[in-house]
């Protein structure tokens, strides 16, 4: 079954033990009801988003580029999300405080790519890259997208240093109860998460003591300083664990979480059996016996506990068990829990949380990816073919969205083993709060236990992607942000100069481009005086332009606009292991790259001495232009002077005669006006009339002083299409002056327009990689000892799910790393992973 296909309801199943009643649950107004429907308004009122970034390395060079690929799904299906048509980029400064850089990446049916180009002047350090959509910004920054990324400079002291005091620091360790709590008398089961003080997982062994100083029970990490013991609180002691990092140094004392007298506990085993997740409950909480109306005892109570299992957020399985029995089992059946992590919660009888444990449901609901170069091995500057295949479980073919990069390994630090993954973030780091160290190992098939080890990372790691809390509220909050199908440009228009919105006024809002081109769009304020033009199309640095005019003429108006968004800084940074980037491994790719930037310099160097004589040009700033609208470049600009104005009544007496190709006839204040050629069979077609850029009347243009007027613009031909329907006939923009003493134009803001530069969306910029079989003279002699040898981000298999790329090897005798990650438009993930030689 489809993936896609398993949320499109919820399965309701029921179990106890033999010889309970079993039963249907059926819906109504019971307490299990109104919070299946409660976790029902939350998922439509919360549904959430989920993003992730490949990029081609994870180490860099001030001055190089980071070359991007987002992956946008949905959370419930990880189907590609088409919801949201920008992911927001950041890349925040090594202390966490400060965005140094930031990009927004147009998504496309849940794809996007882009890249951000890193200034040499950046310090060294360990810099975070995130990523989220507006919608995400609803939610907690726990739930954004982030990955480090390490920044070098050639130069050794600004290589961060090791501190031996923190590596020799005595461990941190945590025991978490299994269910959430520790009960007198109830068998319970104790996960251990041990990290060092550099923020990584060390392994311990250790003992637990009771107030009489026994021994109770011994204990040992597994994996990553995970572990786990059982134990049995007895009532009336007290218990401390003794820890050390694995066979050394001395013992550590810690306390163990606070024991309740009465209560529930939950336990699970989600490896005993290969058809059901068996979920075991225990209680002694008082007055809920096991006593019978047969035993002559009191009345058995009645009532039910409920075990409800949830994947993404989604109801999948919900049980129930009697009150009256201390201890049950309920098995969940295995087919119904999609692939993910499956969030398994006790509740009481009046249907509250009481226990919570996550498990993870393995599937294998991702897809086989395999990356071949045609040949084993390549010599340098040689053309290398990539075969890349991608195929679901049962080996047969399937069509994906990839992404991939190769790169010299030996200019980056040692991979570190088992790195995240498309795979493993859509499918585990992503619903999991805090550092998760070699997220791949869990998904690597190759790893015999490691279903075992990914139980003990659910045993240990928080969920925090909702609270009880906040499902079970009588009303949910408002959610201030909405689904983006693009950028918004959004703003306020103010009456004068005060804050009070004014409604219903007409807006022009025009963008123009770096590239030259332009859009045109209109508006109207609302009851608040807000505006807004969704999916507006901005582009890298885009000049927006927006002009208000009430019908009567009056631009007595203040524009402000709206920042596309504003990133709060709250970055939970992965730790920083001193060792994890082994400098002197990287001494040649520090040097071939210090050297690169030499030859570098030298070409400018040359270019600059071969410049006989330069002469510098820059475009006079036209202090009209914000008059002139979208119309920049106008046909011909008549300047309005003393001359030609003298004993002019109005506009159209200035243009009558002194503009080729515009005639005027008729006199006072309605002639008529006609561009040559803007007639048809019904007679004239007169221009669009415009002031400073707006439409207007042609009244209103008769009625302007000729004494007010710097220029007169005429629009025809092509440039009167960006009027529409109504330039027709051409146009006719009158563009007043703007008040100074003498009666020319000043500087300042002008009433009613606002100019403004937007930065957009990345600028689409292609990959450069040199072509050997046809260099050109500068490659041909130019060393080449490239860190990125190929970045690919929008590979596409065909219908036999195989695809082709290639590349072109540098100088290097090395060793190339080829990593390819992708998806299926369904939400399956997959990832993949080889090396090269170059000899």
């Amino acid at each position: 079954m489809r993936f896609a296909q398993r949320f499109s309801h919820w399965f309701i199943y029921t179990a106890a033990l033999a010889g309970l009643a079993l039963f249907a649950f059926r819906p109504g107004n019971d307490p299990l009801s109104q919070l299946l429907a409660k976790l029902q308004r939350h998922a439509q009122h919360s549904p959430h988003e989920k993003v992730y970034l490949h990029t081609d390395r994870n180490t860099y060079l001030a001055g190089e580029t980071i070359w991007l690929k987002s992956y946008l799904v949905y959370g419930e299906t990880h189907a590609a999300d088409s919801s949201s048509g920008a992911v927001l980029v950041d890349l925040v400064s090594p202390n966490g405080r400060r965005i140094v850089l930031d990009a927004r990446l147009r998504s496309v049916q849940g794809y996007g790519q882009g890249h951000l180009a890193l200034p040499d002047t950046l310090s060294a350090g360990r810099y975070t890259l995130r990523a989220y959509t507006g919608w995400m910004r609803n939610f907690s920054e726990d739930w954004y997208f982030s990955k480090p990324i390490d920044l070098l400079r050639t130069a050794p002291s600004n290589r961060p240093a090791s501190s031996p005091a923190a590596l020799t620091a005595q461990p941190d360790v945590q025991f978490l109860p299994e269910g959430g709590q520790l009960v007198t008398g109830l068998m319970g089961r104790l996960a251990l998460k041990a990290v060092s003080a550099s923020g990584v997982g060390i392994d311990v062994d250790g003992f637990v003591l009771n107030s009489k100083k026994d021994t109770v029970v011994g204990f040992r990490s597994e994996y990553l300083g995970m572990g786990s013991f059982p134990l049995m609180p007895e009532a009336g002691e007290t218990y401390t664990a003794f820890a050390r990092p694995l066979g050394t140094g001395p013992y550590a004392a810690y306390p163990l979480p606070t024991i309740v007298e009465s209560g529930y506990t939950l336990q699970v085993d989600n490896l005993g059996n290969k058809d059901n997740i068996r979920v075991f409950v225990s209680h002694n909480m008082p007055g809920l016996t096991t006593a019978t109306p047969e035993s002559g005892s009191a009345a058995a109570p009645t009532g039910q506990l409920t075990v409800l299992a949830q994947v993404n957020g989604q109801p999948v399985v919900v049980a129930r068990g009697p009150v009256n029995r201390r201890a049950f089992m309920i098995p969940i059946p295995r087919a119904k829990c999609p692939e993910g992590i499956v969030q398994i919660t006790l509740l009481d009888p009046a249907c509250k949380p009481v226990c919570e444990r996550l498990v993870y449901s393995s599937h294998n609901d991702i897809i086989n990816l395999a990356v071949k170069p045609t040949t084993a091995t390549a010599g340098n500057r040689q053309r290398v073919d990539l075969a890349i295949m991608a195929t679901d479980a049962e080996g047969k073919p399937v069509a994906a969205n990839l992404s991939l990069a190769v790169t010299d390994a030996n200019q980056q630090p040692k991979s570190q083993p088992y790195a995240s993954s498309l795979v493993s973030y859509l499918l585990l780091t992503s619903d999991l709060t805090g550092h998760v160290e070699q997220p791949g190992y869990y998904f690597d098939p190759k790893n015999a236990d490691r279903l075992t080890k990914l139980d003990l990372l659910m045993l240990t790691q928080g969920w925090r992607r909702f609270t009880w809390e906040t499902v079970l509220a009588d009303s949910l909050p408002p959610l201030p942000y909405s689904f983006e199908p693009g950028l918004t440009l959004s703003g306020t228009v103010f009456r004068g100069t005060g804050r009070t919105g004014a409604a219903g006024v007409p807006l022009m809002v025009m963008l123009n481009r770096r590239d030259s081109t332009k859009d045109m769009y209109s508006a109207t304020t609302d009851e608040k005086g807000r505006f807004f033009i969704d999916d507006a199309n901005l582009t890298d640095t885009t000049t927006v332009y927006v002009q208000a005019t009430k019908t009567n003429g009056n631009r007595n108006f203040t524009i402000t606009l709206d920042k596309l968004f504003t990133p709060q800084i709250r970055v939970v940074r992965p730790p920083f292991v001193p060792t994890d980037i082994a400098y002197a491994d990287l001494a040649e790719f520090l040097k071939r790259q210090g050297d690169y930037a030499a030859i570098e310099a030298q070409i400018r160097r040359n270019r600059e001495v071969q410049l006989q004589t330069v002469t510098v040009k820059a475009s006079r700033v036209d202090p009209y232009a914000t008059q002139r609208g979208i119309f920049s470049r106008a046909d011909v600009s008549l300047k309005v002077d003393d001359i030609n104005s003298a004993g002019a009544l109005t506009v159209f007496d200035i243009l009558r005669s002194r503009v080729a190709g515009v005639a005027v006839t008729g006199s006072g204040l309605t002639p008529t006006v006609q561009i040559r050629g803007a007639a048809n069979f019904s007679g004239v077609i007169e221009p669009m009339f415009m002031i400073d850029g707006m439409p207007a009347d042609k009244s209103a243009v008769a009625n302007i002083s000729p004494r007010d007027v710097a220029y007169i613009d005429v629009i025809k031909g092509a440039g009167a299409a960006l009027l529409g329907s109504q330039g027709a006939g051409g146009g006719i923009n009158v563009i007043t002056k703007r008040g100074g003493p003498d009666g020319g134009s000043v500087s300042g803001p002008v009433p009613g327009v606002r100019v403004e530069k937007v930065m957009g969306y990345a600028p689409k910029r292609e990959f450069y990689a040199p072509r050997y079989d046809a260099p050109t003279p500068e490659e041909r002699y130019r060393p080449d000892y490239r860190a990125t040898l190929h970045w690919a981000p929008m590979i596409q298999t065909d219908a036999t799910g195989k695809a082709t790329t290639s590349f072109y090897t540098s100088d290097a005798k090395t060793t190339l790393r080829i990593v390819v990650n992708g998806t299926t438009a369904s939400g399956y993930p997959g990832f993949a992973e080889t090396t090269m030689k170059v000899e």
